[in-house]
């Protein structure tokens, strides 16, 4: 004698009807067969949230993005926030050049220091090689003496002569 367990169906048509209430679901011109294993597949295949769309967000905390504020057509009181906009932003342009040409004017400053310093080193070193100059040792500086061969003596001695 063959056992079943509790609660099953005795039969195929009773197992489908179970497992899916009548009439959701047409299976015309098949057999209880492959109506039944259809039903369990699309029951089976059916799209459930997932678990993490199921979690339950504790009070306070926010996972979603900020949402845009809606576009309005200007008004007065926009026109009148967007000129405090470009004013501030003047302001702040003009404050961010002034502090470049005080950073320029600073550089420029400590370059003409630097100069000043190296002009002075300049003099100082000159004015000691001038002190230093007389009790230097002299250089001979070494000058060839011209050899000249009896023909070319004799060929001045000629174009003396000429002249």
């Amino acid at each position: 004698m063959e056992t079943k367990p509790r609660g099953s169906p005795s039969s195929p048509k009773e197992g489908a009807q179970e497992i899916c209430p009548p009439g959701l679901l047409v299976f015309a011109g098949c057999s209880e067969q492959e109506v039944s294993l259809a039903k369990q597949f699309w029951l089976g295949a059916s799209m459930y949230p997932p678990t993490e769309s199921q979690l339950v967000l504790s009070r306070g905390s926010s996972q979603r993005l900020a949402v845009a504020k809606p576009w309005k057509k200007p008004g007065q009181s926009d026109l009148l926030e967007h000129i405090k906009n470009e004013d501030i932003f003047a302001k702040a342009l003009k404050q961010q050049e002034s502090e470049e040409k005080e950073k320029y004017l600073k550089k420029a400053k400590r370059r003409e220091e630097i100069l000043e310093v190296l002009r002075k080193q300049r003099e100082e070193r000159i004015s000691k090689e001038l002190i230093s100059l007389p009790y230097k040792p002299k250089v001979k500086v070494h000058q060839e003496k011209k050899v000249l061969s009896e023909s070319d003596e004799e060929d001045r001695e000629e174009v003396k002569a000429l002249s």
